[in-house]
């Protein structure tokens, strides 16, 4: 049952980086990655939920408050709703442990996107700025980190 939860993990980071991809093509985290997300992560905290530094109630808090964040961050026209999704969806992976580095890591990269959009003249910023760029790195990188090591 090992090879199970760490194929889940392998899942879970692979992703969480086709979402960069489909976020930057199309400007759209489609639901299938989202629930891909959830789903592998059922998995892995089931399978091997020292693997991923599981615990499941305050993952699933650190998710719905990711949630809530992301629908107040929508809002205020800040995220799109696929990223607020993910935002919550990552969240349930990293849990209480590495939710804040992996928030905290978004916002530099998150900052440096916009400057970026600022800095170009084509219609790049008018197609919104694509934060699944910013949202998953870092989280692909903590659980590669967490469950290699």
């Amino acid at each position: 049952m090992a090879w199970l939860g760490a194929t889940a993990i392998a899942v879970g980071i692979t992703l969480a980086l086709v979402a960069v991809w489909t976020d930057l093509k199309r400007r759209e985290i489609p639901h299938w990655i989202i629930g891909g997300l959830v789903l592998s992560w059922l998995v892995a905290a089931t399978l091997e939920p020292q693997a991923i530094n599981a615990k499941p109630l305050a993952s699933v808090a650190c998710g719905l408050a990711a949630l809530l964040l992301g629908f107040v961050m929508h809002a205020f026209g800040w995220l799109g709703g696929g990223d607020g999704k993910l935002l919550a969806a990552l969240a349930l992976w990293l849990g209480p442990a590495d939710v804040g580095w992996a928030l905290a890591c978004t916002g530099m990269v998150g900052g440096l996107l916009a400057l970026f959009a600022l800095a170009r003249r084509d219609g790049w910023r008018q197609r919104g700025i694509p934060c699944a760029v910013a949202i998953s790195p870092p989280a692909a990188a903590l659980l590669l980190i967490r469950a290699v090591g």
